[in-house]
């Protein structure tokens, strides 16, 4: 099912970014005493004192990466958007180059696996997620995948940069073609992708199965509900998580519906969280203001984030992509079940979806302010800046459209972002004044 194309494959002295240290991770990261050692660090860690939340999601990447760099299980590569429960549910484990993107820019690596992409003459104004997410691939900072899928939904940059992902590996590669409209015919069109989707990796990737399906539906609803259960407690005032940190974690929320930590990891923070609300030693103890943050966010520094905390008592209360947005799955119609998930998703379709979903997150978690991270190249959130400034703007909502770049510290500008955030901390403080009186 692979569709024809272009050969990105060139040989490994051609591609730039191929430093000392990035050999040395790849061959590390191939060692099985290599995952034996960082199971131990991460019981020391655990021992150390470290939360039971952070060791839980730290176990749960470990998992995946053991399994998919030591091809324990195939290692499909998926886009942000495609429910991983049908990669669990096949028996195989998920990885996301947009997600790891984060990842290898909160560790210093980011540059390097973009120097890699524009050696391949990837243009600079695409999306860095995606670019350095190709350049881990042909460093081979990745593993190996098996497989690709990816939606049509939200962005363009994804299913295409997978494409070469899947081209560069010669592997299989499918792709979910989400309709725009929700109606009874779109559903049926969609699950019936999603099932040969499932039928073709079964027969073309060895050792996946759809036996899995069951467990790893119920392993999603559980965490589900635990996962509510953490909402529900985020509503509190103060917050009781810091929103730097909740948005470290959106990259669980994207990849591991359907794994057996995700309930554990939601169990435990939600734990976490009452535990903060019940001792009152909240991580923003002093809260002046409560943002919602749109987007994501710059995985290289925690500068912004430590400038609302810390020195203006800010918190970000809530993020776009945490918002549960899909029903329980039902494991008697998994591909219906699945293809609703999808289409529920209110970044696809009319932005009023989107809209009535930022008027939730403002209502429910009493948000003061909206900051939208305008990612460099993500054409499909950007675009609708200037609406959802005359839309909050309408509803006395303060909005801040703040540009910058998540991955690429060549665009961060960050100065400059410190200073707008200060003038939007002080237009929520002369709003604050103003309905004072």
């Amino acid at each position: 099912m692979t569709p024809g194309g272009i050969k990105t494959r060139k040989s490994h002295g051609e591609i730039a970014g191929e430093t000392r240290r990035i050999r040395i991770i790849q061959a590390l990261s191939r060692k099985n005493w290599v995952h034996n050692v960082a199971e131990l660090v991460i019981n020391r860690m655990e021992r150390q004192g470290w939360k039971p939340y952070q060791i839980d999601a730290i176990r749960c990447f470990a998992d995946d990466f053991r399994h998919g760099y030591l091809k324990e299980k195939p290692c499909i590569f998926t886009s942000a958007f495609v429910p991983n429960e049908l990669i669990y549910g096949l028996g195989g484990v998920p990885f996301l180059p947009e997600a790891a993107s984060g990842f290898a820019a909160s560790f210093g690596f980011a540059l390097e696996s973009l120097t890699a992409c524009e050696s391949l003459w990837y243009s600079p104004d695409l999306c860095s997620f995606h670019r350095a997410g190709v350049g881990a691939s042909v460093l081979k900072l990745a593993p190996k995948p098996a497989a690709v899928v990816v939606s049509s939904q939200l962005c363009d940059g994804g299913k295409r940069s997978l494409f070469q992902i899947s081209q560069y590996h010669d592997c299989p590669f499918y792709i979910l073609d989400v309709p725009y409209t929700h109606s009874a015919l779109a559903l049926d069109r969609l699950a019936k992708q999603i099932e040969e989707a499932a039928i073709g990796l079964e027969r073309d990737v060895p050792d996946l199965s759809r036996g899995h399906i069951d467990k790893a539906f119920a392993n999603s609803n559980v965490a589900r509900n635990c996962y509510l259960d953490l909402c529900k407690l985020r509503t509190n005032t103060p917050s009781p998580w810091r929103g730097s940190e909740a948005l470290n974690y959106v990259v669980l929320f994207l990849w591991a519906w359907g794994s057996p930590w995700l309930a554990k990891f939601y169990q435990s923070l939600r734990d976490h969280a009452e535990d903060i609300i019940k001792s009152g030693d909240y991580p923003v103890p002093n809260e002046q203001f409560r943002l919602a943050w749109l987007n994501l966010r710059p995985y290289y520094s925690p500068k912004l984030f430590n400038y609302l905390e810390d020195t203006h008592q800010v918190s970000v209360a809530f993020e776009e992509f945490s918002y549960m947005y899909w029903d329980p799955l039902d494991a008697g119609d998994p591909y219906m079940s699945l293809a609703k998930k999808i289409m529920a998703n209110p970044g696809w379709g009319p932005i009023e979806r989107r809209l009535d979903v930022i008027d939730k997150i403002v209502r429910e978690f009493s948000i003061d302010g909206v900051v939208q991270f305008a990612q460099w190249g993500c054409r499909q959130y950007n675009g609708a800046a200037s609406i959802l400034s005359d839309y909050l703007r309408k509803k006395g909502v303060p909005f801040l459209n703040l540009d910058g770049d998540g991955v690429d510290v060549r665009n961060s500008g960050e100065a400059q972002s410190i200073t707008r955030l200060g003038a939007f901390q002080e237009l929520l403080e002369s709003q604050k004044i103003k309905n004072s009186r």
